[in-house]
């Protein structure tokens, strides 16, 4: 019970070392005079990272890198987040958490996620390439869409599946507004398909049931937002059956280096009925579109109605 009390264990220990009272006691506690010099764990408990220093390699493992939220399939939505040993299990709880400025890092895996997810003005989310991460819905929300953005907000570098009309990949966020840029999908990879295939129809085209790739609707902004857009780099959508990309009610969109598969229209245009903001103002959608193709389906582009303008 002495400071200057010992204890040495002459063998080697063969079983839990447990205290009396649950998260009461410490090993180590004075920072200071009664810090342990190695540890050699084979697992570091992610819920709580904190100490002064634990350094592997030359990396100290306790600091934080700053304004990212770490996703992993084999992590838990009770883990601190914000450190590479410590990720959430999930998109969706990692959003809950982040404000603007921060990016939600999702390391390799498939996830299961609650539709819609919704990205916080200003959050990026980022996978780590289009081939290692995937993102599935639940099966309660396979008919919703997949992510609502609001402005400033980025996705990129994964790829999005297995849901169904009238869901789409890529909507904007009910009462968005941009302010500074408008959302941006960069490197994505859509692949949807209709609820019955067949052999002579394998991703069930005559369906027409299958998800979209993005709907972007101007109705949806505030009246004080700088602009309805949204741009889209090096994206693929696989939607076979029914619309890639459609745009309405005021809005522009950059559509670069990017490609639609078996859709029923690849860019569609249409004048809509609520206008920007839903003020009965500044109505139809314009795109400009480089560098990019149609392949396959029933029309590349089509421009429907008043105020619709394309450069292709």
């Amino acid at each position: 019970s002495d400071n200057n009390d010992s204890l040495t264990f002459a063998a080697d220990i063969n079983s839990d070392i447990i205290p009396d009272q649950n998260e009461y006691y410490t090993l180590g506690s004075n920072p200071t005079t009664g810090r342990w010099k190695d540890i050699y764990p084979s697992l570091i408990n992610g819920q709580l990272i904190t100490g002064l220093s634990i350094v592997s390699g030359g990396l100290d493992l306790v600091l934080r890198p700053g304004n990212i939220w770490y996703v992993a399939a084999n992590g838990s939505d009770s883990n601190v987040g914000n450190h590479q040993s410590g990720p959430f299990a999930t998109i969706g709880h990692a959003l809950t958490v982040a404000t603007a400025g921060d990016t939600v890092h999702i390391y390799p895996g498939t996830y299961n996620e609650f539709f819609p997810l919704t990205v916080p003005t200003g959050v990026a989310v980022k996978g780590t390439s289009i081939r290692s991460v995937t993102v599935v819905p639940d099966s309660t929300t396979q008919s919703e869409t997949a992510f609502l953005l609001n402005g400033e907000t980025t996705v990129s570098d994964l790829t999005v599946k297995d849901f169904y009309a009238p869901g789409y990949a890529f909507s904007f966020a009910p009462g968005f507004t941009v302010s500074t840029r408008s959302p941006y999908v960069q490197n994505i990879t859509v692949i949807t398909k209709g609820s019955v295939v067949s052999l002579t129809d394998p991703r069930g085209f005559d369906q027409g049931d299958a998800g979209g790739g993005a709907y972007v609707d101007g109705s949806l902004a505030t009246s004080s937002s700088k602009e309805a857009s949204m741009l889209f780099h090096s994206v693929t959508f696989i939607t076979p059956g029914v619309d890639a990309l459609t745009m309405t009610n005021g809005v522009r969109v950059e559509w670069l280096n990017s490609f639609t598969y078996f859709a029923n229209r690849g860019l569609y245009a249409t004048n809509g009925t609520l206008g920007f903001a839903s003020l009965g103002v500044r109505f139809g959608a314009e795109i400009r579109s480089i560098g990019s193709a149609n392949v396959y389906g029933n029309y590349g582009a089509e421009a429907d109605g008043a105020s619709t303008l394309m450069y292709l």
